[in-house]
């Protein structure tokens, strides 16, 4: 009877289990799961390096219910350069992997949302965080990057998967910002090292 009993209770903990599995997979297919696009990407439009389509791309950014991938990255060009050299969203990608700011095997298309983990990569390469151990050793990927930016307080607490408004991407771009102005009048330790004088020489200095 025992042996009866303990059988059924394993027989319904796997039912439950594959209940779950299926009740998962047929939530992952609702539209809800599906990445959040736009329509056109604003580049096509206003992806110009001229004053004023650099004006209507960032006014129109700040009104994108989600900012794409493309729009993303010809606003990170803009951000360290002040002009896109890329003529398309390829060429955009390109340049961005050839500086090390993409994750490894990214493929994300030009219109879909730009995830939180793969803007921290391009971030984190930006302001040169050198980050914990398993960025030093890994390299920035998207999800420690992700938690890398919210430690120093470029992110607010998120997911690596979630994604941005437009006017939630400039709030980012404007807290890079910040943090690089910080950065220039805040010396560093190592400056701080090399700015103090040895230690037979302090002792010197306060002998009479």
């Amino acid at each position: 009877m025992q042996n009866d009993g303990c059988a059924q209770r394993i027989s319904r903990r796997l039912y439950l289990f594959f209940a779950f599995c299926i009740l998962h997979f047929a939530f992952c297919l609702l539209p809800a799961c599906t990445t959040a696009t736009v329509e056109q990407p604003l580049t096509a439009t206003v992806g110009g390096n001229d004053d004023d389509s650099q004006v209507e791309f960032w006014h129109g950014l700040n009104e994108q219910p989600v900012a794409s991938h493309d729009d993303a990255f010809h606003a990170l060009l803009l951000f360290i350069d002040g002009q896109d050299p890329a003529d398309d969203y390829a060429g955009r990608v390109a340049e961005l992997r050839k500086r090390g700011m993409l994750p490894n095997g990214f493929d994300g298309e030009a219109n879909e949302a730009i995830s939180r983990g793969t803007l921290a990569v391009a971030i984190v390469k930006i302001l040169d965080i050198k980050g914990g151990l398993t960025i030093r050793i890994l390299g920035p990927l998207p999800r420690y990057a992700t938690r890398e930016l919210q430690y120093v307080g470029v992110y607010p607490a998120s997911s690596d998967l979630q994604v941005f408004t437009g006017a939630q991407f400039l709030a980012i771009m404007g807290r890079v910002e910040d943090y690089q102005r910080l950065q220039e009048v805040t010396p560093s330790t190592e400056q701080l090292d090399e700015n103090e004088p040895p230690a037979d020489e302090a002792a010197d200095d306060g002998q009479v």
